[in-house]
């Protein structure tokens, strides 16, 4: 099996890997986008055999594997970026959950508080 067939095989199963899990509500469509983005960029370069040697051609690329090594480069540090971003979020939602808590945890407090105590 040449190893561009193999390419768009795994492509392919890594596709639908993903759309399953879109389908199960594992994954959000958000941050599936640029999995199934690279997936049919795969599939589009093996399909197409020359498009990989132009497009490499015009970026400055001697050889389309170099091309192929900065693009895979480019995509984990555009992933990195994005769980990045991810991990910010959640971050921000846990600051603004512990702080509901802990208001909400004063005002039984002082609910709570019989009347003539001092507040500690």
């Amino acid at each position: 099996m040449q190893s561009k067939y193999f390419a768009m095989l795994v492509a392919g199963a890594i596709f639908l890997f993903v759309l399953d899990l879109i389908r199960r509500q594992k994954m959000n469509f958000r941050y599936s986008v640029f999995w199934l983005s690279a997936c049919v960029a795969v599939i589009i370069f093996g399909v197409w055999n020359g498009l990989l040697l132009k497009i490499s051609r015009l970026a400055g690329f001697e050889l389309p594997s170099n091309f192929i090594f900065f693009l895979l480069l480019a995509f984990f540090t555009v992933l990195s970026l994005m769980l990045t971003l991810y991990i910010n979020e959640q971050n921000d939602r846990t600051q603004h959950l512990a702080q509901s808590i802990s208001a909400l945890q004063y005002r039984i407090k002082l609910l709570e508080k019989k009347p003539g105590e001092e507040e500690t």
